[in-house]
């Protein structure tokens, strides 16, 4: 359902101002428009729960029953009587788990990358709404043919084809970016920043809790956590509905000067033709990227979180990391988790904020600068923890490796809000469905590329089973040199310099 919707030649004016200016939010809506907002965090909150109470028992459900086929295959455990966790731990059981989650995230991203902007110019042109709803409808079915497969003893690659159900929707990272899409059309742009950072902190407190109630609710029945990962889902469904569309205040802050009237109705007032549709749907997406791509900061920008979701899904293979590095059980070494969102979680409430505070107040008229000097520093700081995470030795180094991460993580907080000042706010679907198809390109790579970095760390041993974190801390350094070729034109012109 669409409401308030503005005319199509209204989208498809000049879809970039030649002169940006730091002031383009003092129109209409210089308020932050709470409902939307807190209905997003609450959808993410729900679905953050159902992800990462699932997060261990899932890992543990894919181990046993790999574990299961390798010891029956050596005749050790014939009758498939239940295996001690310890005994999986051995090498070919961890290469084929890594190989089957890093292929499955692999997979999961390419419905996003093929999909993410076609789904942003949709959001842009019928609403944030529906395009939200239908990627959690898509990643409800995915995860019931998770459980299926394994409930019904199927091969287990099977589950590969997970991946197809989100088609529908694009996947988590078109969510996530619709989510970011109504964060900007509610915010101005001075406050956005904070309110991405309490959306982050909100998100995060989900990473704490969750955990340990999966590590508890697996030790009565290993399937009891993932049924309640799709139960999250399913009511995130459901409060989506309740969420107001937001797509009128991007039109609105673009136009103040304009009256939307337009209705539902306006769109369907032509009887639908496929072919023109078609094309008008190729033609606009050819144009909104040569927009976004025609200034340099900003391709700077989409390129820096092509490489920081490359080097950030590395986290992916943490739980395993430990429990293979320091000999630790994947019910305890899930643990890991919410000690990371607890550091997160402080970054996000505590330090974050007070250092947004202090640059806000030093750069009130230029909240662009801003940004851009905190992602340099977050960058830094991202680099720092992946290589402390990759040398450790001990428990107790790679902790104080994920706390050092933690606090450079608020660099997509950062750039994403330095990169939408940059752009028109009628272009947030489109700009923010590119950075969607960056970190997704980023992910599909790191998949498989993290996983034969894990397995060629274990081959190698030692300090080099934290092979994925010493790649990662070398591409955020490589990336870090490229946030600094990145220049703002003097205050009071309101253009970006290009280098």
């Amino acid at each position: 359902m669409v409401h308030d919707e503005p005319r199509d030649d209204d989208v498809l004016r000049p879809l970039l101002a030649d002169r940006p200016t730091p002031d383009s939010d003092r129109g209409p809506n210089t308020t932050v428009n709470w409902r939307p907002t807190i209905l997003c965090t609450l959808m993410f909150l729900v679905m953050g729960i159902g992800s990462f109470i699932s997060a261990a028992p899932q890992l543990r459900l894919f181990e046993s029953i790999i574990c299961q086929q390798y010891y029956q295959d050596t005749d050790t455990f014939p009758d498939r009587s239940e295996i001690p966790e310890h005994l999986c731990k051995a090498g070919p059981v961890q290469a084929a788990l890594a190989e089957l989650v890093g292929w499955q995230s692999c997979f999961d991203n390419i419905p996003s990358l093929l999909l993410a902007l076609p789904y942003g110019i949709l959001a842009d042109k019928y609403g944030r709404r529906l395009v939200m709803t239908l990627s959690f409808v898509g990643q409800l079915a995915g995860m019931t043919w998770v459980l299926f497969v394994c409930w019904l003893g199927l091969p287990i690659k099977t589950v590969w084809l997970s991946s197809a159900f989100l088609l529908l929707g694009g996947g988590t990272t078109v969510a996530a970016s619709v989510v970011m899409m109504v964060i900007t059309d509610s915010t101005p742009q001075i406050n956005r920043s904070q309110i991405f950072m309490s959306f982050e902190a909100a998100v995060l407190l989900t990473e704490i809790i969750s955990p340990p109630i999966g590590s508890l609710l697996m030790t009565h029945r290993i399937w009891l956590p993932n049924l309640v990962n799709c139960a999250c889902c399913a009511v995130s469904i459901l409060l989506s509905w309740y969420m107001p569309e937001t797509r009128h205040y991007a039109i609105r802050k673009a136009h103040p000067e304009s009256e939307i009237s337009a209705t539902p109705s306006e769109d369907l007032s032509e009887p639908p033709n496929a072919h023109k549709r078609g094309s008008a749907l190729v033609n606009t997406l050819k144009e909104r990227l040569s927009v976004i791509t025609a200034q340099r900061n900003v391709s700077l920008l989409i390129l820096s979180f092509l490489v920081a979701n490359f080097a950030r899904d590395s986290m992916a293979f943490l739980l395993q990391y430990i429990s293979k590095r320091y000999s630790w059980p994947i019910a305890k070494t899930s643990y890991m988790l919410s000690f990371r969102a607890f550091a997160q979680l402080l970054q996000f409430m505590l330090l974050l904020p007070w250092i947004d505070r202090t640059m806000r107040r030093r750069f009130e008229t230029r909240p662009k600068e801003k940004d851009l000097y905190l992602s340099r520093f977050s960058i830094i700081v991202m680099t720092i923890g992946f290589a402390a995470l990759g040398f450790a030795p001990t428990i107790g180094l790679s902790m104080l490796g994920i706390a050092v991460y933690t606090v450079g993580s608020g660099f997509s907080t950062f750039a994403r809000s330095l990169t939408s000042s940059l752009m028109e706010p009628t272009m947030m679907g489109a700009l923010y469905s590119t950075l969607a198809i960056m970190e997704t390109t980023g992910s599909l790579l790191a998949g498989p590329s993290m996983s034969w970095a894990f397995r060629w760390g274990m081959d190698l041993g030692g300090v080099w089973l934290g092979m994925p974190y010493l790649i990662s801390a070398g591409l955020c350094a490589l990336m870090t040199a490229v946030i600094f070729m990145i220049r703002l034109e003097p205050v009071g012109t309101g253009a970006v310099v290009h280098v």
